[in-house]
């Protein structure tokens, strides 16, 4: 998935994204919270795994995000 790297950059906190989406505003927020606690390459691909399906699962409501994250 092309989202990956923006998906890392916000799970590593290397790049800063504020959702309208109440829900996406709050995973990004847990899965930062949880790498930081334990900054492993397992942890890091966890994260990535919750937060593709979560876009996966609610993609026609958050086209407007995937486009805005694809500029990080």
């Amino acid at each position: 998935m092309d989202l990956d790297l923006a998906f890392k950059k916000l799970i590593m906190k290397q790049a800063n994204y504020q959702s309208g989406n109440l829900g996406l505003n709050l995973l990004i927020s847990r899965l930062q919270s949880r790498y930081a606690s334990k900054p492993t390459q397992e942890e890091l691909e966890n994260s990535l795994q919750e937060m593709r399906a979560f876009f996966a699962k609610y993609d026609s409501i958050l086209q407007k995000d995937i486009e805005m994250l694809k500029k990080l």
